[in-house]
């Protein structure tokens, strides 16, 4: 994965994030108060460069699923849905909860170099703390909506599509990566930071996103948090441009060997890749933990979060 004009993202970016604290919505009895949710894109790095592959080895474990996704697909070739079906299959069994996870999926046409995006429809406040709708229904044990615990888009936009169980030829995007990498942020690999001119905010309508909580200036333990910063501060903006930005959890040093992750923050913000990615160069094509930086290269075979994307997402909740 290299940085190029075209980037893995979600549709609308992070744009979305500015969203009012609205009441329940309807069909979530006795649910907690939510706010609208957001996408997250992935961007199509360089087609050039060597073919990587990079897959969990098979075990008995990966037959049995520890959760049920419920997929409803609008406009896919039969060859896109069973590449489709395939990253719902790792997912499944990476996950536990006996609260189905509903996904709506859709392939259209989405902007210029955009390969896929997805995100939560709600995020949910818990303890003062928002949860994308997938965790929320797991830590309340029901669906807390009829709304879709994922949306996800696809670019029919691309000729290049490599939909085969294989791994990607050199030339063409590796579809069932994208998949795989759009659902992880469906599931919660995002947060709410943004930055608007100079002044920067981890928090939506007040709150952070559970992701939101581990994310340091600097990879020390003492770094400071993020969400303890300033709200709507250059002190923010700053650190969310600094390119020096981890999440930090128990978790994650366990997985990573005793290091913090560093994430995705160039010194211009990128609205949409900024923040709610694993570092591109840190973590690049063929490593084993690449599945979640913000863009995906042609040949760049990667159906795997790795240890450290599995680590991140149990830290917020699963």
């Amino acid at each position: 994965m290299r940085r190029s004009s075209a980037m893995l993202t979600t549709t609308g970016a992070l744009s979305a994030l500015v969203c009012a604290l609205a009441v329940a919505p309807a069909g979530a009895e006795r649910a907690p108060r939510a706010a609208s949710g957001t996408q997250v894109p992935v961007y199509a790095g360089p087609l050039t460069g060597p073919t990587s592959l990079v897959a969990d080895a098979p075990t008995a474990k990966a037959s049995l699923p520890t959760a049920k996704f419920v997929v409803t697909y609008s406009g896919f070739t039969p060859e896109a849905k069973a590449a489709f079906q395939r990253a719902v299959n790792m997912w499944q069994g990476k996950l536990t909860s006996r609260v189905p996870i509903t996904v709506k999926a859709s392939w259209e046409p989405l902007g210029s170099g955009i390969l896929g995006s997805a995100g939560p429809s709600y995020v949910w406040d818990i303890g003062g703390i928002f949860y994308v709708d997938a965790i929320a229904n797991k830590k309340k044990g029901r669906q807390l909506n009829a709304a879709p615990d994922v949306v996800a888009r696809f670019s029919s936009n691309f000729s290049n599509w490599h939909f085969g169980t294989g791994p990607a030829p050199a030339g063409k995007y590796d579809f069932a990566s994208v998949v795989a990498h759009e659902l992880g942020h469906g599931v919660g690999f995002l947060g709410a930071g943004r930055v608007s001119g100079s002044l920067g905010t981890v928090r939506i309508a007040g709150k952070n996103i559970s992701y939101d909580r581990f994310t340091k200036l600097g990879s020390s333990a003492a770094s400071p948090l993020l969400w303890k910063m300033p709200d709507n501060s250059t002190q923010l903006g700053s650190a969310l441009r600094s390119n020096n930005v981890y999440f930090d959890s128990t978790a994650v040093r366990s997985a990573n060997g005793g290091k913090a992750a560093k994430l995705y923050t160039p010194g211009s913000w990128a609205q949409g890749s900024s923040y709610s990615h694993f570092d591109e160069a840190t973590y690049g094509k063929g490593n084993p933990n690449s599945l979640m930086t913000p863009m995906i290269g042609g040949g760049e075979t990667i159906r795997t979060p790795g240890a450290l994307g599995m680590a991140v997402l149990k830290s917020i909740g699963w």
